[in-house]
């Protein structure tokens, strides 16, 4: 029989395999999508990897996500009299679980209340099919990370087209109504080079040199309410409100106050994951039909 006892995770967590070693893991918040290895007390810490102190002052060593073997969650079920336990807790004599049947007369004779549940600490020799599970972290990660850099973290985005070719652009004309656009290393011999730029990498097009010159930008609904997306922070779309419910701002715990870009104004933002956002729709913006 499997045991949880002596695992990297016990009972509940995350693991990640790293050059073949097992460890405690955890994503890396603020340096996201890089997940944070924890060895042990007493373990030596993973070769090659700077440790970094997070905002509880826990040390973690952060691998970035195509150094992993694997990243996956763990979790422990066991029957005990037939019924299904989540483990939370293992000791050499004995096993802790919260109950996920449905017998409320079982749970009330048997076990003692949670304050959504009820749970239990049961002899081992009285403790059936321990099984461990696990659920891929790694791959869904991996997925994410190439959606969000398909679409540029849903950020708002500025783009001229000139003589066929897709160039980063500014959101307005500068005071001679001239455009600047990024052009890397390609060097567009009928535009301007821009004299503000020491790179040498930004022309200035007047609108008649455009095929297009245009803004993206994307919305969603959360919680059915609108929000224009802001980008992404750790993985989870960030969005202002755009809605006129204060009874939505009032109630919502998870929105968050933030200065404007007028420094003046408030708005409210929230973090939200991709799962629970619907509507998430971009649009675009002809700049050049007003000028």
């Amino acid at each position: 029989m499997p045991d949880p006892v002596g695992h990297p995770s016990p009972v509940k967590g995350e693991v990640a395999v790293f050059r073949g070693e097992l460890y405690q893991a955890r994503g890396a918040a603020g340096l996201w999508p890089c997940v944070e290895l924890l060895p042990e007390p007493g373990r030596p810490a993973p070769e090659g990897v700077a440790p970094r102190e997070a905002a509880d002052g826990s040390v973690g060593y952060p691998v970035p996500l195509e150094r992993l073997e694997a990243w996956y969650a763990v979790t422990w079920t066991f029957r005990w009299r037939r019924e299904l336990f989540e483990c939370t807790a293992a000791t050499p004599t004995t096993l802790s679980g919260n109950y996920l049947g449905s017998d409320e007369h079982f749970a009330k004779e048997h076990l003692k209340r949670r304050v959504i549940g009820y749970r239990g600490v049961f002899p081992r020799d009285e403790v059936t099919e321990l099984e461990q599970h696990r659920k891929d972290l790694l791959q869904p990660r991996h997925a994410l990370v190439q959606r969000l850099a398909e679409v540029d973290h849903f950020r708002p985005k500025t783009y001229a087209v000139h003589r066929g070719r897709t160039y980063p652009a500014a959101a307005e004309a500068d005071a001679s109504g001239l455009i600047a656009l990024t052009t890397g290393d390609n060097r567009p011999e009928d535009l301007i080079a821009d004299p503000r730029d020491p790179s040498g990498e930004r022309f200035l097009a007047a609108p008649e040199q455009l095929d297009a010159w245009y803004r993206t930008h994307w919305t969603f609904r959360w919680k059915g309410e609108p929000f224009d997306a802001a980008g992404t922070v750790d993985g989870r779309i960030k969005g202002v409100y755009t809605g006129g419910s204060w009874g939505f701002v009032a109630n919502s715990l998870q929105l968050t106050p933030e200065k404007g870009p007028d420094g003046v104004h408030t708005q409210y933002t929230v973090q939200a994951g991709l799962k629970n956002v619907t509507d998430l729709e971009q649009h675009r913006t002809d700049l050049l039909a007003n000028q």
